[in-house]
């Protein structure tokens, strides 16, 4: 019987480990799903705070662990001290109730000694010295049960005075297996951390790749269209199957980008309504610490499946899906000014190479994200300077 509770017990404690990995596994994947929804920044700064836990942690560790391993040595001592304590202590209290025993007795003799004459009572010589043994006794007992009482107090307060060693004692293992306890969450936090950390920078390397290679992309379909110079398509053209040696190559367009200020009239917005996820120009890489030229801007619509509006007037000169920026339309306006709209998630079917359109024209939707990139004259300009932010 006692073997198949022993097996039920197991079966029990297995299954809720297997549940809480499950759940912890759980947790872990909706948290990498929201990871990689979120925009480049926003990721940095998450693996930024995760350094600074990881820091904050390391010291924590570190603090703990020294203190426990002072702890040791006093703890293996006062483990001693403390059988030392309560063996002694065992023996104390023995001692006590052998003189709680032996008081009591002394109470009742002394209490028969005590008792009243009996009516009718004949006084003799022989009751006379009877009498006086009976209060000779009775001061002998009273002797007695002073010493002991003595004794007793002072047992006692070597007993109190021992125990409260004890329980001092028996504070600081606590405090010293607490300690221990506390060091090992510790360190599986910093475990857990390091595994999310990896997971986050795994995430931000893709992205920077990504970022690249769909800049590199759009160059490419520019430089064809003869929209920016060959020249500067091959300067930032650099590829590499290595992640990190892709991501150090990722600010190579920096020094290559021509860019110039938009002096026209402000148009409207290719969105109605958008926040900016990222700006045009600089941008020092947190983590890497690599200095890359966002040659767009990505608006982040407010409302899903939103409308792309021509922001001029102009012609189609692309309008088709690529293999990393989705559905791609590219309008070609006066004064050589070109507009693009990446990562497109529907093109208007009506909408062909070589059509004019007007401006406020839907050119498609987005699901959320637009890149929205302008050139002037094999220029890059800052597209928010185009367009009104009202």
């Amino acid at each position: 019987m006692k073997i198949l509770w022993l097996l039920v017990l197991l079966f029990v404690f297995s299954f809720a480990d297997e549940l809480s990995q499950k759940t912890k596994d759980l947790k872990e994947s909706e948290r990498i799903s929201k990871q990689l929804g979120k925009k480049l920044d926003d990721l940095a700064k998450d693996i930024l705070a995760s350094e600074k836990n990881l820091n904050n942690l390391a010291g924590q560790i570190q603090k703990l662990s020294q203190e426990t391993l002072k702890l040791e040595e006093n703890a293996k001592l006062q483990n001693k001290e403390l059988k030392t304590l309560n063996s002694q202590n065992q023996d104390l209290l023995k001692d006590k109730n052998a003189m709680e025993n032996k008081l009591v007795s002394l109470i009742a003799e002394n209490f028969a000694f005590d008792l009243p004459i009996p009516s009718g009572y004949i006084e003799s010589e022989e009751s006379f010295i009877a009498f006086e043994l009976l209060n000779s006794l009775d001061e002998v007992l009273k002797e007695e049960f002073y010493r002991l009482s003595k004794d007793y107090e002072l047992v006692s307060k070597q007993i109190n005075a021992k125990q409260a060693q004890i329980d001092k004692i028996n504070t600081n293992l606590k405090k010293y297996n607490d300690d221990l306890i506390k060091l090992e969450k510790l360190k599986l936090e910093q475990i857990d951390e390091i595994k999310r950390q990896k997971t986050d920078k795994d995430i931000y390397t893709k992205k920077l790749n990504d970022v690249q290679k769909q800049q590199v992309e759009l160059r490419n379909t520019l430089a064809e269209l003869k929209i920016v110079s060959d020249k500067q398509e091959k300067a930032s053209n650099t590829s590499s199957s290595s992640n990190n040696q892709a991501v150090r190559q990722l600010g190579s367009s920096y020094q290559n980008t021509a860019v110039k200020k938009y002096k026209g009239q402000k148009t409207i917005a290719p969105l109605d309504s958008f926040i900016v996820k990222q700006k045009f120009g600089n941008f020092t890489d947190p983590i890497y610490n690599i200095k890359i030229f966002n040659e767009n801007v990505i608006l982040r619509s407010k409302t899903a499946d939103a409308r792309v509006k021509s922001v001029f007037g102009g012609k189609v000169v692309f309008a088709k899906e690529t293999n990393l920026l989705q559905r791609v339309v590219i309008i070609e306006h006066n004064n050589g000014l070109h507009t693009i709209y990446a990562h497109l998630d529907k093109i208007a079917p009506t909408l062909k190479v070589g059509k004019n359109v007007k401006k406020g024209e839907v050119l498609g939707r987005v699901k959320n994200d637009l890149t929205f990139e302008v050139t002037q004259e094999k220029f890059h300009i800052n597209p928010l300077e185009l367009i009104s932010l009202n």
